[in-house]
This record gives structure tokens, C-alpha cells and sequence, in this order.
């Protein structure tokens, strides 16, 4: 009697993991048909009159290049914003500086060791979303030399995790046009990894 209850405790225990399987399975796909969705929509937006590129490079514009989109590089962080935030002037590639708000700074887990980023918010403006301009080991190598910007929605009051989606990664537009002048990354967003997400590096075609 007992091997029979056995058999179905065991049966029963394989039906639950090969359901949650199953749901994470569907999940990731769901999520990197998501991503895959949002980069054909940019280079549709990049074809338009709207783009950041030149007249002359649209004409032969086919696509940006990017990462094979990776769940290990959506990571959850702890979410602190700073008890007084500060405006600070943040260098601009063409030289002379531009003000953000220094808000929050997030801390996470990457390649096996704890990395932290601050995170702004854009002065007069009405865009209230969260700017997070960074740099890795792969600029200048794989990705624009200059770093790399993420944007994410601002948390509700009191929320201490965020997530941080480095496939959403993108390049300034001065990468695409030298007409656009971009912020370059502070010294205390070098991140000590190769984050191999998002968009890669910009070649005319």
C-alpha cells in the first residue's frame, strides 16, 4: 500500500515542477518576444523623418545592432532614494554641462559581484521617469565608447526594489548624429563588468 502512495506523491510532485517550468518557460518567451518587439519598433522610429540620423544615413539605414536579449541581465535591485537629493552638473561629450537631480541608487548582483548605480531624474522637464547613465567593460570594444543610458519608471513612495533591464540598454543620439550633444556617465556608474545587453555599438552602412 505504501509504494502506491508513493508513486502518486512523486507523480504529483513532477506535475507541479513541470508546471512551474512550464509557466517560467512561457514567461522568458514572453518577455524576449517583448524586447525583440520594442527593437523592431526603434528601427522602424529610426527610418523616419523623426530619426536621429542623418537624411543621407537613413536613405541606407537597415537596422541597430544588439544583444541576443537575456533574463540574467533583467536583475532586481535594492532601491534607496537619498534623503536630500542634490542637483549636480553632469559633463556633456561636446564639452560644458547640463543639471540632474541626483535621486536614488540602486544595488545588485551582476557577474558574481555586487555593483551599485545612481540613478537621476532630467531638471525642467516634465519627463519623471528615472535616468541611469552607465558604463561597462565592453565600451569601446562591443558598445559606444561614451557609455550607455537605461531609463526606468519612477517607484511609488516607500518602494526599496527596482528592477533594472540592461536589454533595454540604448545609445545616446550622439552616437547616431554629431549634431546631438549626450551626457557622459559619472566616475560612480563605471560598472567593474562587461554587460553584454542592450544595444551594441552604432556602424554606418
Amino acid at each position: 500500500m505504501a509504494r502506491p502512495v508513493r508513486l502518486v506523491f512523486i507523480a504529483g510532485l513532477l506535475l507541479i515542477i513541470f508546471y512551474f517550468l512550464k509557466e517560467s518557460v512561457f514567461s522568458d518567451s514572453a518577455y524576449v518576444a517583448g524586447i525583440k518587439k520594442e527593437r523592431q519598433d526603434k528601427n522602424q522610429s529610426f527610418r523616419s523623418s523623426n530619426s536621429p540620423l542623418e537624411e543621407a544615413d537613413r536613405a541606407t539605414f537597415d537596422s541597430l545592432s544588439y544583444y541576443v536579449p537575456g533574463i540574467i541581465y533583467r536583475v532586481n535591485a535594492d532601491y534607496k532614494e537619498f534623503s536630500q537629493p542634490e542637483t549636480v552638473q553632469m559633463p556633456m561629450n561636446t564639452g560644458g554641462t547640463e543639471p540632474y537631480l541626483r535621486f536614488a541608487k540602486a544595488t545588485f548582483n551582476l557577474e558574481g559581484q555586487q555593483n551599485s548605480l545612481i540613478l537621476y531624474l532630467r531638471v525642467n522637464t516634465t519627463d519623471s521617469s528615472l535616468f541611469v547613465p552607465f558604463s561597462d567593460k565592453t565600451n569601446g570594444l562591443e558598445t559606444y565608447e561614451g557609455g550607455r543610458f537605461m531609463d526606468i519608471p519612477k517607484p511609488e513612495p516607500g518602494t526599496n526594489q527596482i528592477t533594472l533591464d540592461f536589454n533595454k540598454a540604448y545609445n545616446p543620439f550622439c552616437v547616431y548624429n554629431y549634431n546631438y550633444s549626450c551626457p557622459v556617465p559619472p566616475p560612480s556608474n563605471r560598472l567593474p563588468v562587461s554587460v553584454r545587453a542592450g544595444e551594441k555599438s552604432y556602424t554606418k552602412r
